[in-house]
């Protein structure tokens, strides 16, 4: 019962700009990031910061968020279809993703003030990269686009993919499960209990996950959430999508944040994928056996693009 009532505080959980607004700074800044990568340890080749440029600051640019316990190749395929339509392209790496241990404990050290940041600097660099900054995220990363969408006046569109906000067992029940994964030691947790490392998924994606860095996935939610109730998203559009077969987070907390961000006037678009696509969580990375990324692509451009 303790774990309803101990408050959780987000009130200092705020976006903090500093925008580059010159392409040859911003490049800069990703270079360095890159070039910092290549002395991470155990990093995989595949892990690294992916980024795609014409070469000079175009009309747009987007910044892909990546999942929990993934990387950047998660969104290789659909960065290259932006990247067609002429945007320059940014998939940061989160620290502690993208090892080639995917039994790795060093991701039990993300902070929450890690990923905060994270959402501020890609903002800040795509600045320089675009007219015209897009955010897409998806589940941690739709968490982080919907923080952005709320905070950064400077986004154009943000697209939320069956963001993390709460557990799909326990649906609206936010507050006890941060203060749990708070309370409780760090531990691992199997993604699937029963396949274990046996489960068929992507090669650059973790077995298991720790608990206190899905606590701060959550409380940024949460962060959102709350802001939503007293304020209107400084987004200049904002896209939602769920999927309907998805059993690992809680779609009604999105749907309440949707009703909050338009009750303040926002214009949010929203768009379920049916069942009958048989997807399962993440509907972004190809590699997975149920995928339906030729239509989920096609779906999104048509929102953004």
């Amino acid at each position: 019962m303790g774990l309803f009532v101990v408050p959780v505080k987000t009130s200092s959980l705020c976006s903090y700009p500093h925008p580059v607004l010159d392409y040859k700074e911003s490049i800069r800044l990703i270079e360095k990031k890159m070039e910092e990568e290549k002395n991470v340890a155990g990093l995989a080749e595949h892990g690294h910061t992916l980024f795609m440029t014409h070469g000079t600051k175009t009309q747009h640019a987007i910044v892909f968020y990546h999942g929990f316990t993934n990387c950047p190749r998660q969104f290789t395929e659909l960065a290259k279809r932006f990247f067609e339509k002429g945007y320059n392209v940014y998939v940061p790496r989160l620290r502690y993703h993208g090892m080639e241990d995917r039994y790795t404990k060093k991701i039990g050290k993300l902070t929450l003030e890690e990923i905060r940041e994270m959402c501020d600097v890609s903002v800040d660099i795509a600045r320089g990269l675009g007219e015209k900054v897009n955010v897409l995220g998806l589940s941690l990363g739709g968490v982080m686009a919907a923080f952005n969408a709320q905070f950064r006046d400077d986004v154009n569109c943000a697209v939320v993919i069956v963001p993390s906000f709460s557990w799909y067992f326990l649906p609206g029940i936010i507050k006890p499960l941060i203060n749990f994964t708070y309370f409780m030691p760090n531990i691992f947790i199997w993604w699937d209990p029963v396949q274990k490392e046996k489960r068929v998924c992507p090669f650059s994606m973790y077995h298991h996950f720790p608990l206190r860095p899905m606590g701060h996935i959550y409380r940024l939610g949460l962060t959102v959430l709350r802001a939503a109730k007293d304020k209107a998203p400084l987004a200049k559009k904002i896209v939602a999508m769920t999927n309907e077969m998805d059993i690992a987070v809680d779609e009604a907390t999105t749907r309440n944040l949707i009703r909050r961000w338009r009750a303040k006037g926002a214009k949010v678009n929203f768009y379920q994928f049916s069942k009958e696509l048989k997807m399962e969580h993440d509907v972004i990375d190809p590699l997975h056996p149920y995928e339906q990324t030729e239509f989920v692509y096609r779906k999104i451009l048509e929102y953004v693009a």
